[in-house]
């Protein structure tokens, strides 16, 4: 029994030291935040901001800040979840299948968007069901429809 209380004691003094590590590195940090400037510094996107992107290091880690394109479009398949052999295509190249019910694709200016269904006996029906508010055509909502190759409205952009 006096080996159990022992343990307990000891975790509890483990605990006890964890949490006051844990408070001081707390506090050094908010302390830091507080210095002009260091905030930029510990922000690996802030700190890359206006560097021209030469160095490999800097565009490999640039490259996950945003993810999300200013100019990006989803695309839905009505009436189906999966169609992999439904080839979707950005200005004559293929991008993508549609493995899920959406696909995203980031585009620009003038872009031309293709859908392709080989299948001639099951038409599909693909509409736009998101896109960012700077994307004036194709509209949201707009659906195509059919077999063999369908086409979206050119991308024109505000």
């Amino acid at each position: 029994m006096e080996r159990m209380e022992n343990l307990l004691e000891l975790m509890q003094k483990i605990m006890v030291f964890s949490l006051k590590v844990v408070i001081i590195i707390l506090l050094i940090t908010q302390s830091l935040l507080l210095i002009p400037g260091m905030g930029s510094r510990l922000n690996l996107a802030l700190s890359l901001e206006g560097k021209p992107l030469k160095e490999d290091l800097n565009i490999y880690q640039a490259g996950g800040f945003s993810l999300t394109p200013w100019t990006s479009l989803t695309l839905e398949l009505q009436e189906y979840n999966s169609r992999p052999d439904i080839e979707i295509e950005l200005n004559g190249t293929d991008v993508g299948t549609f493995l899920r019910k959406e696909f995203s694709l980031a585009v620009k200016q003038g872009d031309l968007i293709t859908i392709f269904n080989p299948q001639e006996n099951l038409p599909v029906k693909i509409r736009i069901s998101k896109k960012t508010p700077n994307i004036l055509v194709p509209g949201l909502d707009q659906m195509v429809e059919g077999i063999g190759r369908l086409y979206f409205d050119a991308v024109d952009l505000q």
